[in-house]
């Protein structure tokens, strides 16, 4: 299940970085390589005041953030490139929880820089089963899907709300939201009840922030976990978020 057949040398050290990568955060990064975060849509405000918007309630459906990123906060550096964590890496029988994570959910909700990098590396890299998989896209008719793929994944472009209501329609409770500009857009909208950080023991001191363009939120912290590995991985619910109106 590739998308060519052949790849030179240096594809194929891109693809082993990944393989590696993959029990760290499965989450393969927007803007170039892996990692989070891809791409969403506000609305625009007239008055300057600010207001306090709470989220979704536990009981209507959740969408969660599962990410990994450094101390002072990038998921990727300036290129893209989240080679940086190869040395992270863990085992695949501790893979810091995410398969537990993975069978929680039952939807995927993935930016389109963030897909079209998962799929470049093949169907032995692909950490995420048979779960439904929705690439957010602005050209969704452009999105490149693999025959082995074409089953659990479709391409849209509606806005985060319209997404929402369109998976609780169908019966979702759970949505994974991966891919960095993804996950702000989600933020903005309010549509993001959960965030799962894993904090690699890195300042990278320049890179891809994921958090820069998000609204300020308050947090509630559920659980951390330490791992050998040096990362310290955090659970979060969001309570409130606060939403400047320009």
């Amino acid at each position: 299940c590739r998308l060519k057949d052949s790849q030179p040398a240096s594809r194929r050290r891109e693809r082993e970085t990944m393989m590696m990568i993959i029990p760290i955060t499965p989450l393969i990064t927007s803007m170039a390589t892996l990692l989070v975060l891809v791409s969403k849509y506000t609305t625009a405000f007239s008055s300057s005041t600010t207001r306090f918007s709470r989220v979704q309630s536990n009981n209507e459906m959740k969408a969660t953030v599962y990410i990994a990123l450094t101390i002072d906060g990038y998921f990727a550096d300036e290129d893209g490139s989240v080679d940086f964590l190869t040395k992270f890496q863990t085992s695949a029988e501790d893979d810091m929880g995410f398969s537990s994570f993975l069978d929680s959910i039952d939807l995927m909700i993935m930016g389109r820089k963030t897909w079209d990098q998962v799929v470049s590396f093949g169907e032995e890299v692909w950490p995420y089963g048979e779960k439904p998989v929705w690439i957010w896209s602005r050209s969704p008719d452009s999105v490149m899907i693999p025959e082995c793929r074409k089953r659990q994944a479709r391409a849209m472009s509606s806005l985060p709300e319209e997404l929402i209501e369109r998976a609780a329609g169908e019966g979702y409770s759970h949505v994974y939201v991966d891919g960095g500009s993804t996950i702000q857009e989600f933020m903005k909208s309010n549509y993001i009840q959960e965030l799962i950080l894993a904090r690699v023991p890195l300042i990278l001191g320049d890179g891809i922030p994921l958090f820069s363009k998000v609204n300020r939120a308050e947090l509630c912290h559920l659980s951390t976990k330490c791992y050998k590995n040096g990362i310290v991985q955090s659970h979060y619910s969001i309570n409130q978020i606060s939403i400047v109106q320009t």
